[in-house]
């Protein structure tokens, strides 16, 4: 804790408009959604080393520009097939010793939507299968 207050404050603002963006970028990169969640954390009060931090993820993007995800085209030939996958990993984050919840929802084999939570350990055994649940029946209502 000594060592972050001894770093250097950075501009909020700028530290801000490169994590929101990051977060939308989420949504197509699913690969750095856990370095932008942990450096989501300090937007309140940025320092040098977060925004390091930001740096490193960005020259990441900027050096696989060529991932992400896309949605297939689909045919009369392909079957709609929605499938669910989740895992729970208790205890796993081994700074807060809080586990890490995470689900994958695919539709004609591409995904579609995913979380990743640290969450408690009872939040993780009880409140995010019911998020994951509550995910799956919207997206079923969305593709009827």
């Amino acid at each position: 804790m000594v060592e972050e207050l001894e770093a250097k404050p950075v501009d909020t603002t700028l530290f801000k408009q490169f994590v929101g963006s990051l977060r939308f970028i989420c949504n197509s990169r699913p690969d750095i959604s856990y370095g932008v969640g942990l450096i989501s954390k300090f937007m309140h009060n940025p320092r040098s080393q977060y925004m390091t931090a930001t740096k490193h993820i960005l020259r990441y993007l900027k050096g696989t520009s060529d991932f992400g995800l896309l949605l297939p085209k689909g045919d009369e030939q392909s079957e709609a097939v929605h499938e669910a996958f989740s895992d729970l990993d208790w205890c796993g984050d081994e700074v807060e010793r809080n586990s890490t919840f995470e689900y994958l929802f695919k539709y004609l084999n591409a995904p579609i939507s995913c979380n990743v939570a640290a969450l408690l350990s009872y939040e993780a055994e009880y409140i995010a299968p019911a998020e994951a649940t509550s995910q799956s029946l919207w997206l079923e209502s969305m593709l009827e």
